[in-house]
């Protein structure tokens, strides 16, 4: 139980000190990152390597483009498409800022041998199961919106 709130706490405390400095929450922050490593994508990509569903992540996108953050234009190659992408003022932010704690903790889970991650699965749906946990809608870690 101590390292499941160890866990619960730093992921709260890191993303509560992102939103303070930064005004950005940890799935914002994260959305920032991903656009900024892999360039203009669709939603639907976005979502896919944060991991999320795009209707989660819609929501994400909506903040960062109120805040001039990011910029939905048509794809040139599929106008039917929209493609995001970072703003100047987007990219200017993210000089400045950290890692993503949750972008971490992925990248952890993908340095582990697929033994350990197996391993990791298993124990953690049998957790799940006990606290007959199995139902409930498992948004991002303190997403927003």
């Amino acid at each position: 139980m101590r390292n499941l709130r160890r866990m619960v706490k730093a992921l709260e405390a890191y993303s509560m000190a992102v939103e303070k400095r930064y005004g950005l929450t940890g799935p914002q922050l994260w959305a920032l990152w991903e656009l900024s490593r892999s360039g203009p994508m669709g939603l639907k990509d976005l979502a896919e390597r944060m991991y999320l569903n795009p209707s989660t992540v819609v929501g994400v996108v909506d903040r960062l483009v109120e805040k001039g953050l990011v910029a939905r234009d048509p794809d040139p190659s599929d106008r039917r498409r929209v493609s995001l992408d970072l703003t100047p003022r987007g990219s200017e932010l993210l000089k400045d800022s950290p890692h993503p704690a949750q972008g971490q903790l992925l990248h952890g889970l993908q340095g582990m041998s697929l033994k350990e991650v197996q391993d990791l699965h298993a124990s953690t749906a049998t957790l799940v199961k006990v606290m007959e946990a199995e139902n409930l809608d498992a948004t991002f870690f303190f997403a927003d919106g």
